[in-house]
């Protein structure tokens, strides 16, 4: 994946219409695209250019719908509304929803972890960075749904963020695992960076944490050998990563993570990863060889059947 430094703006509005083909939607050069160059010989001057000038412009996407909790991503416009992929997988056409053109970055919590991912989409608004969430109520969406969010905003950042349990008889130091994609240079990097802010605002909090089996950055495969998470396989040009927070069950960290402090101190870890990431070509830490490089995953995915909201009842049809 090319820096998103080097990136070369394609415009914020989502998608041609009309037959416009790109000249229409063209855009002046992405300052973006200017600061690295200008700074490529110097990378100290870096630090001193204003944040919105090195923020690249989201990719050019179809869009994607907000709907009721959650988000979806559209395929197609049709007259009254919108063909998109819902929850289920299935290609649905839908007339309501809220309708989003573009983003830099996708947000993918679980139903535990919306609410930090929704402190953290308000932190990078402060710095005009637009996040969209996949969903932020209890529901349950297909990780391929999910993962095309990233392609038709035009993302160029994907991170699904996870509570787990760990194993609290051996608590200890703040340990966090991130899974990044196995071939991409760039989703190692953000990994890595938000693998130390986070263990940083972890530690700050003060609390005993339970141990994860493998903490750190690194890649897993399945059996076939492309990613085991199906997120990381199908979340197109964006640099994409699974982070594992343990705390799930244990009773202090519950706790800590569903007060405001402890949520604000995860949640702006890393919100300042992404922006470091979109903004820079720091790199991060805590990467590792894994014992487990390898995860037998079915071939049809994760099976189990689907309540698709957006279709109705089989009695009702």
């Amino acid at each position: 994946m090319t820096s998103v430094l080097a990136l070369v703006a394609c415009g914020t509005s989502g998608v041609a219409l009309d037959g416009q083909g790109a000249e229409a939607n063209a855009l002046p050069e992405d300052s973006s695209t200017a600061v690295a160059d200008s700074t490529e010989s110097d990378p100290t001057a870096l630090a001193t250019v204003p944040f919105a000038d090195r923020l690249p412009s989201p990719g050019i996407g179809l869009g994607v719908l907000e709907l009721d909790g959650y988000t979806v991503p559209i395929l197609q416009r049709v007259v009254g509304g919108w063909v998109v992929l819902s929850p289920c997988g299935n290609e649905v056409e839908v007339v309501n929803g809220v309708e989003r053109s573009a983003a830099h970055v996708v947000l993918d919590p679980e139903p535990a972890t919306a609410p930090i991912a929704r402190v953290i989409e308000r932190r990078l608004a402060e710095s005009d960075v637009i996040t969209v969430l996949s969903r932020w109520t209890n529901i349950s969406i297909d990780a391929s749904t999910r993962a095309r969010l990233a392609e038709t905003s035009g993302a160029h950042v994907f991170v699904s963020l996870r509570l787990v349990a760990g194993d609290a008889s051996l608590a200890g130091p703040a340990g966090v695992e991130v899974v990044h994609q196995a071939d991409d240079e760039e989703s190692r990097r953000l990994g890595g960076l938000i693998y130390a802010g986070l263990t940083g605002a972890m530690d700050s909090l003060g609390s005993s944490w339970p141990a994860l089996e493998e903490p750190g950055v690194r890649p897993l495969l399945n059996q076939r050998g492309t990613d085991y998470f199906v997120v990381l396989r199908e979340s197109g040009d964006a640099a994409a990563v699974v982070v594992d927070i343990p705390g799930l069950v244990a009773p202090d960290t519950v706790v800590l993570l569903s007060t405001a402090d402890g949520q604000a101190a995860i949640a702006g870890a890393v919100a300042t990863a992404i922006e470091q990431f979109l903004g820079s070509e720091a790199s991060g830490s805590g990467y590792i060889d894994p014992v487990e490089l390898v995860r037998s995953a079915p071939a049809g995915g994760a099976g189990g059947e689907c309540t698709d909201p957006l279709l109705a009842p089989p009695g009702d049809k």
